[in-house]
């Protein structure tokens, strides 16, 4: 069969997957891309290292948790087709990604653009949470198991995190933890890790902590040539100032790595939603002082403190120490007090504007670009409706809302009572737009027919629309339908339902909780506005 311990020949086949190249060589094996011989697709094909698969015990756990890590369904998650042992070799068959990974961009590019960093970071902190939530650790994060996509499906390199759970399996089986056969990432991993205790989600907060470090800076927060020194650095060592190297950037981000980077876990973020959380991106805008500031009155210099503005310091300038008679001195202390009198009203008014202004502000969020391969348009959403899709029925559902709820759309029985929970706590997650890609709606039905159609699509308890009549949504023709979706008792989506006249066919379903919909009209008629086809 061409089989050596290490390689696979070309053309080789093994549990129903061809080789055709090898794609990396690592410490756990080897990655191949590989033909699923009986769907026809494209597979990226993992081989474990021999030593691994000689244990019994690894084998069963890496069988057992494999299956576990692809139940886990998250958009950022690499979907694991399967994995099993074929002619005494271990193996896992993942989506292949055309594109590269973290350490491959870091080698090229060097520090990244913070604006760039933090949507990676956010996307592997949610597709961690999301393992952590269904009982995975995954204990070997670094920058060569994020992978960038080439494919922007949403105007970026999508993000996947590979390789879950196989760290922990490996030391688990073996027991190793001692330098030179660690089998996690030196550069990133958690005191407690090293020490061979059990591990819980916040050593992966380390981990993502090192990381982001590591995607800012250029470099690993810790840099030693000898193991040993490394892993002593991680247990004992302070972790170094990431603003020290790259003051530009928000001192919070210093603050968050930092605490990310805690010895103790206790003293680390809760999860690495929490650790992204801390990481404010947005720095508030250096205060401008008034022009008369500028001008240094007699009496007070300004000072330039760490965010660049200008401060009084009371220190008398040596021009108002060479005047002669107390006029000077007089005249200094007046327009000073004046300064700090006009400094108090102009902070009361930019309050008062604050107040009236900031709520519009809030209303008018960012908008980025929504497109996916299987619909043939592109829509500006806002940016917190994060885009989930699964099969539901005979379509792919893609729900954006700030809160996951595409289970209810995918019909599931107990999604229902789930959202209507979710609604009763924080009603203003549950608003976003809904696409049936591909919905089962054809061109000879009659509008009352479609209404039915569309009411038999959506989930809930009996929904119930009305036709509203022909529209033009962004650039294509639709019928737009009005009603409600009831989830329980006390909790009632409305939505407005658009059958789209593309090719093929699609079902746009804006929804709010009735309270909120009036309010989030606006909004809902700029992402229709917003439609632009592709083809």
């Amino acid at each position: 069969m061409g089989l050596t311990p290490n390689y696979l020949d070309p053309g080789t086949e093994l549990a129903g997957y061809r080789i055709e190249s090898m794609i990396a060589r690592g410490g756990m094996g080897v990655v191949y891309r590989a033909l699923d011989v009986q769907l026809s697709r494209p597979v990226a094909l993992k081989l474990l290292a021999p030593e691994l698969a000689a244990n019994d015990k690894f084998r069963q756990r890496f069988v057992r948790e494999s299956r576990l890590a692809a139940s886990v369904d998250h958009p950022n998650i690499l979907p694991i087709y399967g994995a099993g042992e074929s002619s005494g070799l271990l193996y896992i068959a993942m989506r292949y990604v055309r594109g590269t990974d973290l350490k491959e961009e870091l080698d090229t590019r060097g520090a990244l653009p913070l604006t760039e960093v933090m949507r990676i970071l956010a996307d592997t902190a949610s597709a961690l949470d999301a393992a952590h939530a269904a009982g995975l650790v995954h204990r070997d994060i670094k920058p060569g198991n994020i992978l960038l996509s080439d494919d922007r499906a949403y105007g970026h390199r999508h993000v996947y995190l590979t390789d879950f759970g196989l760290t922990k399996r490996a030391t688990s089986a073996t027991g190793v933890t001692t330098a030179g056969h660690f089998l996690g990432t030196l550069d990133y991993v958690a005191p407690e890790q090293i020490r061979g205790e059990d591990v819980d989600n916040r050593a992966d907060v380390y981990a993502l902590a090192c990381v982001a470090y590591t995607l800012l800076a250029g470099h690993p927060p810790f840099e030693h040539d000898d193991d040993s020194a490394q892993l002593w650095a991680h247990m004992t060592e302070e972790p170094p100032f990431l603003c020290a190297e790259r003051p530009e950037l928000p001192s919070l981000i210093g603050v968050a790595v930092q605490a990310g980077m805690a010895k103790k876990r206790d003293d680390r973020p809760a999860s690495c939603g929490a650790l992204i959380g801390m990481m404010d991106p947005v720095p508030s805008p250096p205060t401008q002082p008034p022009p008369e500031a500028l001008a240094s009155p007699a009496g007070f210099l300004p000072d330039t403190d760490y965010d660049g503005t200008a401060r009084a310091t009371g220190e008398a300038s040596p021009r108002s120490r060479t005047t002669t008679g107390s006029r000077h001195r007089a005249l200094a202390l007046k327009r000073g007090r004046a300064w700090m009198l006009g400094s108090v009203v102009a902070v009361l008014v930019l309050i008062l504007a604050a107040a009236l202004v900031l709520p519009q502000l809030l209303s008018a969020e960012e908008r980025v670009t929504f497109r996916a391969s299987d619909i043939p348009y592109t829509l500006e959403v806002p940016r917190s409706w994060t885009p989930r899709s699964r099969m539901g029925g005979d379509s792919t559902v893609s729900v954006l809302s700030p809160a996951d709820v595409t289970a209810l759309f995918a019909d599931e029985p107990d999604a229902p009572a789930v959202v209507a929970r979710i609604a009763g706590q924080d009603p203003a997650s549950v608003v976003g737009l809904t696409i049936y890609h591909q919905a089962a709606v054809v061109s000879g039905q009659s509008p009352a027919t479609r209404v039915s159609v569309a009411e038999a699509l959506l989930p809930g308890k009996d929904p119930r629309l009305a036709d509203r009549g022909p529209a033009k949504i962004g650039e294509v023709k639709a019928q737009v339908m009005e009603g409600t979706l009831p989830l329980s008792s006390s909790v009632t989506l409305q939505v407005r339902v658009c059958i789209l006249e593309t090719d093929p066919r699609q079902l746009l379903v804006f929804f709010a909780p009735t309270s909120l919909f009036e309010k989030n009209s606006a909004v809902f008629d700029k992402v229709a506005d917003s439609l632009r086809r592709t083809r």
